[in-house]
Formats: structure tokens, sequence, C-alpha cells
């Protein structure tokens, strides 16, 4: 049988045992713990980024047209960190280099292609050299937004798919069912993965712990998210019900987990105005840990093939030449 991975209700408790402040005038969960979960999560996603962005990593098509250069980057990339960008030719696909603003002068400077043999990132747009004049699918690889941390607002103990119903141990405080109000919206996630599953619109909520959801939602997307009309079979018993901003479980458990909670361990305290030498050395013990995350996994370091001498369809070479 599986774990079950902490909630963020957990990280906090713990937080909070280990700095031995229970009262909730000096230490806030909204205010001060949450927040602070946050920014060592956007610490620990910079870390991740730089030597295993595997966990969090996603993919986006871009339909590449005649005569357009630049298109959006996926909204939710981390940082606007694109890993790889590819083209299908042939029922494949081919890598396109990326290159520097300094090497693109002389890219796009030369004659058009059918298929674009580079490209550079230009704010938040990414442009492919030289402008295709063909039609051709593109796949992004990239790292994703880890999931903001929020708190859960219900366990689920029963559910009824058809009436739209479900039933948790408790109703959260973050909860509405005012139309008009972004907490009538909601997440539900995997209580092992963090995954969020669906998004609902909340209907009413009785004395009994009942949330009835809208089969019509009033909006078809908040936050960038899809509003379901429907709760689907892979909602599950013990899957947790939390506001629409993000997870009430971490995604990404170890070592991640233990780097959070020192994090705001060492952040709070300095902010409760104690001295935290021993704090900020544990966190860098975590934060190393961290680091080799990817050690001991298979490795992904390989020759690449980019020369036209190997058998097989040549691959596409860019040409840049040198300042005389």
């Amino acid at each position: 049988m599986a774990r079950r991975q902490d909630t963020v209700q957990d990280l906090v408790s713990e937080i909070r045992s280990q700095l031995d402040e229970q009262n909730s005038d000096s230490v806030d969960d909204n205010a001060d713990i949450l927040p602070s979960l946050n920014r060592g999560l956007d610490l620990g996603g910079n870390i991740l980024a730089r030597r295993y962005p595997e966990p969090f990593l996603a993919t986006a098509n871009i339909d590449l047209l005649s005569g357009i250069q630049e298109y959006d980057m996926p909204e939710q990339a981390f940082e606007d960190r694109v890993l790889r960008a590819e083209i299908a030719i042939d029922g494949s696909y081919e890598e396109v280099r990326r290159v520097s603003y300094q090497e693109a002068t002389w890219i796009e400077s030369s004659a058009t292609s059918d298929i674009p043999s580079a490209y550079l990132i230009v704010g938040r747009k990414l442009r492919f050299l030289p402008t295709p004049t063909g039609i051709h699918n593109a796949r992004i690889w990239y790292m994703r937004n880890p999931e903001q941390l929020v708190l859960p607002q219900g366990r689920i103990t029963v559910y009824s798919p058809n009436d739209m119903e479900l039933v948790v141990d408790s109703i959260g405080t973050d909860l509405s069912t005012e139309v008009d109000s972004l907490n009538s919206y909601v997440n539900i996630v995997d209580a092992q993965t963090g995954t969020i599953k669906r998004t609902l619109q909340i209907q009413t909520i009785d004395e009994n712990n009942t949330i009835t959801f809208r089969s019509s939602p009033l909006r078809s997307s908040v936050l960038n998210r899809t509003i379901s009309g429907s709760m689907s079979s892979d909602v599950d018993l013990d899957d947790l019900v939390c506001s629409i901003r993000g997870t009430c479980v971490l995604e990404y458990a170890q070592p991640l987990r233990n780097f959070l909670i020192q994090f705001a361990v060492a952040e709070i305290t300095r902010k409760l105005g104690a001295d935290a030498p021993l704090e900020s050395e544990i966190l860098a013990k975590f934060e190393k840990a961290l680091n080799v995350s990817n050690s001991g996994r298979e490795t992904t370091r390989r020759v690449q093939r980019r020369s036209t001498s190997w058998a097989g369809r040549p691959t596409r070479r860019i040409i840049i030449p040198r300042n005389s």
C-alpha cells in the first residue's frame, strides 16, 4: 500500500513543532507559514531547474505557420525556461538548435526556409529562424511552474459522480458558495501525488459537509484552469479538496519536503527576532541534498549525433560565419 503523502497542513504543523510556536498571533498559517513555504518552493524550483527538471517536465505543441516567426512561450514555463524545441519532419521530431541573439543575425539574414534551423528567446516569445515558409508542428519541452501550496479544505469520504456531490471529513474556511468568489472554485487533488485531477465550481454546501458542484459552471476557465461540469471516475476516496489557487499535497516530496520545512523554519525564526545560525546550517544541508537530486539515477548524457557523417537521416547544421 502506498504511503499517504503529507498534506500542506502536515507541513505547517511540523514547522510549528520545530519552531515550538503554537501561538497563531505570533505566527499565522496564511500570513507567515504558507508564504514562506511558497518562497522556499520558488528557490527549490530554481535548484531543480538547473539540476533535475524532470519532476516538473512538460511539453507544448505549436503550429508553425508560413511567414510567422514569433510564438508565445508556454504560460506555465518556470522562469521562462525552455529546455528544447523540436519540429516534426517526416513523422519524427528533430531538434532545433537554440542560439543567442548575437548569433541570430547571421541566420536571420539568410534565405527563408521551409523548416527553421534555429530559435532564440526574445522576451516571452520564441522566434524561429529563418522565418518558416512551410506549415509544421513544433514541440516545446519546458519545466513548468510547481503548483502553489495551499491548505486542504477537506478529505473526501463519500462521493457520487452522477449527483455531482461529495462528502468531506470537515469543511475548510476557504470554501464559498458565492458565485462571484474565486473561493467557489476548487481543485480535486490526488492524495498520493499532489496532481490536480479536476477543477469544479461549488453550488451548495450543507451542514453534513456535503458539497454539491455545478454541472454548468458559470465560467469555463479560471486562473487558466478549465472548469469542469462533470465529476469523473478519476475522483477517489481520500482525495483532497483545496483552493483553485494550487495544490495541498507537495508534488515532488523528497528531498524537497525537508528543504521547504527547514527553509520556513529558518526564515520565520529570523522574523521572530531570534538568531538562526543552526537553522541556516541545517538548511544548507537540505539544499545540498536537493542539488544532487539526480544522483544515482540513470544518466542522460549521450554523445550527440549532429554530424552529417553519421548513418541515417542527415541532421541539419547551423553554419554561423565568423566575424572578420
